[in-house]
Parts: structure tokens; sequence; C-alpha cells
């Protein structure tokens, strides 16, 4: 008696769900998103929380990909699409009426990072470089709360799918946080086969938006990332007798210093950039000056002719400086990365209704470029693009930011963002199919 009083209390939750769904979705017209979205909401979070506690770094995402593989596939009306997609994940779910294609992407990896939010669902894994160094792992960036979202809406939209028209590509993308992902899956066919759609959506989760709103940005919206990698090549000897060497750790300091004069006396004061240098080795000890000094910068841009200004100006100066040290000519690797995110217009402007109706006209807002980088802007570059921010943000955690060790977004905003990413695909869905 005792297990059939059990079973029974376990059953009518389900039962509670599955009824609240058929109301939600059922009849003519316009399904019930609110309403969708709030049953499927704790799932997502659920989904979020084991995520979470199961991150793991870029292109080696493999538990991550089976997991979601698994989860979608469950959902009904979910095709898995199979190809060389690495550690990614990629799904299509067919409306019951015909009509056009459009896409949604997640990322899925996380940082190299050790968690300190006492979290009962905090990763506590481990996982080792490639120069060696072990490291913690952490979803401090949110891809957990992404693929949660996107988990949440693929389910809503096939309660739903009866009256939808066309198609919703789903794309799970490993490798955001190295630049490597998105490039990789186009390369590999992602969009071939009749996959192409007719726009791509995604969000990101933003620390220093409060739940509650959400923001926008058309046009350019984030940087053009870049990277330098200099061997500053010098004559080493005796720290006491400095006039007998070539010292790389001056001349490199000297390099570091100058990087800066770029930004501020060569590049137009109206336009943004910015060079980082966060990395320097070099030498053992205080009293031997070294052969060699190694240093690893970053380089953001918004504008693609200041990007090749940037470019052109470090090699110039790098090699000046060193000249000038009667050093040889340093060797230097400067690659051009992650391209910015460019939000089409027209996308962003047919889809500002839906977010307004949903969220409040005072609760969606326009933000400006900003200097992080989003390797989405491949998929933009191929069909037209919109990422819009999520705010996570916490009143008790005002200084709360991604990529720390004590990230921890605001988990009310999964159970919005599904219904905001439904509507989203939804109403781009209807439009598409009335063209």
């Amino acid at each position: 008696m005792l297990r059939l009083i059990f079973s029974i209390g376990l059953i009518f939750p389900l039962a509670l769900a599955a009824a609240q769904i058929a109301r939600a979705a059922g009849g003519d017209g316009r399904p019930d998103f609110e309403s969708l979205a709030r049953v499927r909401g704790d799932e997502a979070i659920a989904a979020r929380r084991w995520l979470h506690q199961h991150a793991e770094l870029s292109l080696r995402e493999v538990e991550t990909q089976r997991w979601m593989r698994a989860q979608l596939a469950a959902v009904p009306g979910v095709e898995i699409i199979e190809g060389n997609w690495g550690t990614g994940v990629v799904a299509l779910l067919r409306g019951g009426l015909p009509g056009k294609l459009v896409a949604y992407r997640a990322d899925m990896d996380a940082l190299p990072i050790q968690e300190e939010t006492g979290l009962p669902f905090a990763c506590t894994r481990t996982d080792t470089m490639a120069d060696g160094r072990t490291v913690g792992v952490m979803h401090a960036c949110g891809h957990d709360l992404h693929m949660a979202v996107l988990l949440g809406a693929a389910r809503v939209l096939s309660d739903a799918r009866a009256t939808m028209p066309g198609s919703v590509l789903f794309i799970v993308q490993p490798a955001e946080e190295v630049g490597a992902g998105a490039a990789a899956m186009i390369d590999a066919g992602v969009f071939d086969n009749g996959r192409r759609p007719e726009a791509i959506f995604a969000i990101h989760d933003h620390s220093t938006i409060p739940y509650g709103e959400v923001a926008y940005c058309p046009g350019q919206a984030s940087a053009n990332v870049d990277e330098f990698r200099i061997t500053v090549i010098g004559r080493g000897g005796h720290g006491a007798y400095p006039h007998k060497t070539i010292d790389p750790i001056v001349c490199a300091s000297e390099m570091i210093i100058a990087f800066q004069s770029i930004v501020s006396r060569e590049i137009d004061s109206a336009r943004s950039a910015v060079i980082t240098v966060g990395s320097i080795h070099g030498g053992i000890t205080s009293n031997v000056i070294p052969d060699s000094v190694n240093l690893r910068g970053t380089v953001r841009s918004i504008d693609p002719d200041v990007r090749m200004q940037l470019q052109a100006a470090v090699i110039r100066t790098a090699r000046g400086i060193a000249a000038a040290s009667g050093a040889p000519e340093p060797r230097i690797d400067y690659v051009l990365g992650t391209p910015a995110m460019y939000n089409d217009p027209s996308l962003v402007e047919e889809t500002l209704p839906t977010l307004r109706r949903i969220m409040g006209d005072a609760n969606v807002k326009r933000y400006e470029p900003a200097m992080g980088g989003e390797d989405f802007s491949a998929f933009e570059k191929v069909v037209p693009g919109f990422m819009f921010r999520l705010g996570v943000g916490r009143p008790d955690r005002p200084d709360m930011t991604t990529h720390s060790p004590s990230f921890d977004p605001d988990e009310r905003a999964i159970p919005l963002g599904v219904r905001l990413v439904s509507e989203v695909l939804w109403d781009r869905l209807n439009r598409a199919g009335a063209r």
C-alpha cells in the first residue's frame, strides 16, 4: 500500500504537468508561451544544474555532448542530425505546418577556473592544460544556462509543434571560449543539405544587466579578438654586468609601454581599441639576465580597418624597439582571431516587438558595442543573426562578473529565457512563412 501511495505521489505531478502542457498548446492560434515556459522552466533549471556540475573545457565536452544529445533526442519531434560536429550536437525540430527554417545556437564549453560559489551543484572537476598545469573547471560564463534555455525552448516548441510553421535547427556548439567552435561547425557543413536557415539567434547572459531586463545592439556588437605572441631575443649574462648583455626584459618592458601609445596616439580617439599584455615570462633568478622573454597579448577592436592598423603597429613597434636595443629581430606570431559580431539591423528591428511585448518597453534596453569577443560572429557571416543579452544580475551581488570563480547568475532568468527564445523563434517562423 505504501508503495502504491508513493507511486501515485510521483505520477500525479507529472500528469498535472502534462495536462498544463496540453491546455497551453492546444487549440488554434498562438500557443500560451507563458504557461508552457512555466511548466518547462523547472526542467530547464534542473538541466542547468546538471550541466554546471559536469563542466568541461573547450574541445573536451564529451560528457556534455552525450547528455545534451540524449536530452534532445527525447524531445518529441526532434531529429538528431549526424555530422562531423566534434563535441557539438545538431538537432532539427519540424513543425506541423510548412514553412521556413530558423536556427538557434547555444555554446557548451567551460573555463579553467576553480569554482568558489559554494553551490551544492558546484563543479569540483579538474583538468590538465596543454602546458601541464592542473586547473579547476567551471561554467563561469553561463554556457550551462545557455544550453538549459535551448533545451527548454526545444521542449516548449515541441509542445506547440502541431501549429508551428517551418522548423528550428538547434546548434549546441563547442569551443566558444577559444573561438574555434562556430567556424569548425560551419566548415563541417552544419548549414548544408537544405539546412541553411533564414536567420540564427542566440542569447548571452549578462551579470551587469539585472534579472527582468534584456538588452540589444544592432550592427557591430562585439570586438575583433586577435592575439600576439612575441619572443624577445637578447643576449644573457650576469646581472652585475648588464653592459655585456642585451637585456630582453628591459626590451620587452619597453614594448609593453609602447603598445599602449599605439592606442592613445595612433588610433582615432572616437574609435575603440585595446591592447593588453596578459603574460610575460623570462628568467629564473634575480642575478641572471636571460636570453629571451616571451610576451602574450590580446588586441581588441570594433572596426575592420582599425583591426588591420593595430596589427601593423604592434609588429612595427616590436621590431623597432628590438632594433633600437641592438637585439635580433623578435619572433612574432600575430593571429587574427574571432571577428566582431554583427547583429543584422533589420533582424533586430523585427525581433524587438516580441521582446518588448514580453518584457515591457522599459526592460528592453540598447547597449553599446563592447570589447568582449563572441564566435557567434562566424554564423552571422553566413546568415543574418541576432544575439541579445539576458539579464542575470542579482541585487545581492552587485559586483558579480562573468569569468570569475564566484559567478552565480540569477536562476529566475532561465524560465524567462526559455519563453523569450521560444517566442522569438515562433514569431520569426511566422514572419518568414508570410513572405
